[in-house]
């Protein structure tokens, strides 16, 4: 009698392999490629129409960067933007599918947002100001850290925030329909709320205990004077001091966007530091006063601005010709 062969049993995988950091990165870096690629293109049509908005007009990079992560990101595109079509990544839900559209648009958002909101400033004056330094802190700091560190720190599934929220893994795109290894979530949602809570009491007590320390709080009048500067759209104001060996310099240092016209950019920085001198308390006895105009465009996933800087002592600037 011939023995008989054992059958060789073909092992297959049961569940779907969570994205390395470095995968992930990697997939990262070549989306903020592709989203500046598209960006732009975009900014160099329609930059003369963004610059007159300022800094604000980063958040049309939402319009790009939401689409782009959405639909790609959905059952839409495979769960797969260009990024992580290249280092073979995919997003998927519990089951190994792809998200729907509306969880991956959720999903876009909550990782596009504090990066397109970072560096906004909007004109306004007053407590309405502070409010909104203050959510932009909480955005920025809050969601976008935690989202940042739990991508980081959260090793067994390597998901961020955003992740969290909705419900998705980023896994091997070979794991085709394959569900997810059952992971607890517990303690990266618990890490991202007391940060997030951190943040906001942080962003809190500054504006409580110190007042100075918050965006964009600038006296009224110099407020109102700068914003009636004809292509002046933010300002904010530093006062720095060195320590030399002969002893403190101190310099008062505004900084504006500006959407006009190049030639009168140095008319439009005059006029600044004739309003900073007026009506900031530090800017009236600094013996230095310095103005950055930045003029150009910025549409949160490409930019294209070049800064011209002007530094004269109170007097220089009173001396300068008026129009």
């Amino acid at each position: 009698m011939e023995p008989t062969a054992e059958p060789v049993l073909e092992t297959q995988p049961v569940a779907a392999r969570f994205a390395g950091l470095w995968r992930r990165l990697g997939a990262w870096l070549v989306d903020t490629l592709v989203l500046a690629a598209i960006g732009f293109p975009l900014g160099l049509l329609l930059g003369e129409r963004f610059a007159p908005v300022g800094t604000p007009a980063r958040l049309i990079g939402l319009l790009v960067a939401v689409p782009y992560l959405g639909i790609l990101g959905s059952e839409i595109g495979n769960g797969q933007t260009l990024g992580k079509r290249l280092l073979r990544l995919r997003v998927v839900d519990t089951d190994g599918r792809c998200l729907p559209a509306s969880r991956a648009f959720v999903r876009a958002v909550l990782l596009s947002l504090p990066g397109m909101i970072n560096g906004v400033t909007f004109r306004l004056a007053g407590p309405v100001a502070v409010a909104a330094a203050w959510v932009a802190g909480v955005l920025v700091l809050g969601l976008g850290g935690a989202t940042l560190g739990t991508v980081l720190l959260n090793r067994p599934t390597r998901q961020g925030l955003h992740d969290l929220l909705v419900g998705s893994y980023v896994v091997e795109a070979g794991s085709v329909d394959l569900p997810v290894p059952a992971r607890s979530t517990r303690r990266p949602k618990i890490a991202s709320a007391v940060w997030i809570g951190l943040v906001a009491a942080g962003a809190s007590a500054m504006v409580v205990w110190g007042p100075g320390l918050t965006a964009n709080e600038l006296p009224p009048a110099l407020f109102q004077r700068v914003g009636s500067i004809p292509g002046v759209n933010s300002l904010q104001v530093k006062t720095v001091t060195t320590w030399r060996k002969g002893g403190t310099s101190r310099v008062v240092s505004g900084v504006v966007c500006y959407g006009g016209r190049s030639e009168d950019v140095p008319e439009a920085a005059r006029k600044v530091a004739a309003a900073m001198m007026e009506h900031h308390p530090d800017a009236a006895s600094a013996p230095t006063v310095g103005v950055t105009v930045v003029r150009g465009w910025d549409v949160g996933v490409a930019r294209l601005t070049h800064a011209a800087n002007f530094v004269q002592t109170p007097e220089q600037w009173r001396a300068e010709p008026g129009p």
